[in-house]
């Protein structure tokens, strides 16, 4: 069993800036993910509204962040963590790749977008594919794209998108958003939207990168495709908290409850990122509640070690 003082589960932006600031608090740092570090920001083509970095590869803003991580010493470890049991005055993390011990926790696991689950949608993603509208819009601009949703996330985007894009489409499966009704008046008020209601996605379809969406009419059981250059995916997101669920620190809906010093219910227990009950998710925000959650992390081991 491996023990340290703080154990970081995520090695995407808001696990990997908890980590420095830990670290360069003087504490034993441990960040553990079960895949690539970087998180969600790989799922992107590129950035150009992170400061300091005008536009860039998603895939080079990672590579400085675990380059930064690493030059302090800091090192990221494999691991999919199973569950999270307290054990003393802290934690015992169960992991597929052994144990560890350690006095407090930051979870920044984050979330991820449900996918539709249809042909072609794997092989588009980062090719005309994409999730965050906010994130990846930008280059779509003068272009047609699809919206495939109808709750607030994905006619929000699509208002945005409307103001970028040529022409927006919006598919939407069931006869009327679920989206609020406020939102939903404002989408049919922009002359730039057309919207296809009782309409399935089933499909997309191009060469190298994404050319159209194959659509089906659940009234007429006929298909047809959309011309698009981009698609944006909005039926929901899932948190990565299954671990988390012997902790109590996990609500209803799966996202996790903090304060804003990024406190759980659970002393000893932070969270940071995708992973809290939040209303904007982007890589800035992480970073933010990483710091946050790193300096709360400190704060808490000082306290307990000047009461041994």
């Amino acid at each position: 069993m491996t023990k340290c003082e703080l154990l970081i589960v995520g090695c995407g932006p808001a696990g990997m800036m908890a980590a420095i600031y830990a670290k360069r608090a003087d504490k034993d740092v441990v960040v553990l993910d079960r895949s690539t570090p970087g998180g969600r920001v790989l799922s992107t083509y590129q950035v150009d509204n992170y400061l300091g970095f005008g536009r860039v590869s998603a895939e080079e803003l990672v590579l400085k962040m675990v380059t930064h991580l690493r030059d302090l010493g800091i090192e990221d470890r494999y691991g999919k963590v199973l569950e999270i049991v307290r054990e003393g005055r802290g934690f015992r993390v169960v992991t597929d790749n052994g144990d560890y011990l350690a006095e407090a926790v930051i979870a920044a696991t984050g979330t991820k977008s449900k996918p539709l689950g249809v042909e072609g949608e794997a092989a588009f993603v980062g090719k005309g594919l994409s999730y965050c509208a906010v994130c990846d819009g930008i280059f779509f601009k003068g272009k047609d794209v699809v919206v495939i949703g109808g709750g607030d996330s994905a006619l929000e985007e699509s208002n945005y998108l409307a103001g970028i894009a040529k022409s927006v489409a919006i598919v939407h499966d069931l006869p009327d958003f679920t989206a609020a009704a406020g939102l939903a008046a404002r989408v049919r008020r922009n002359p730039n939207i057309r919207i296809l209601t009782s309409t399935a996605v089933v499909g997309f379809t191009g060469e190298r990168v994404l050319e159209g969406v194959v659509v089906k009419d659940k009234a007429t059981g006929l298909s047809s495709v959309l011309p698009a250059q981009g698609a944006f995916v909005y039926v929901g997101n899932f948190p990565e908290t299954g671990y988390l669920q012997k902790t109590g620190a996990v609500g209803p809906d799966g996202f996790v409850a903090v304060d804003r010093d990024m406190k759980t219910k659970v002393p000893g227990l932070f969270a940071a990122g995708d992973v809290t009950k939040k209303d904007f998710r982007l890589i800035a925000t992480a970073i933010s509640d990483g710091a946050i959650a790193a300096l709360s992390a400190v704060k808490h081991l000082d306290d307990i070690h000047k009461a041994e």
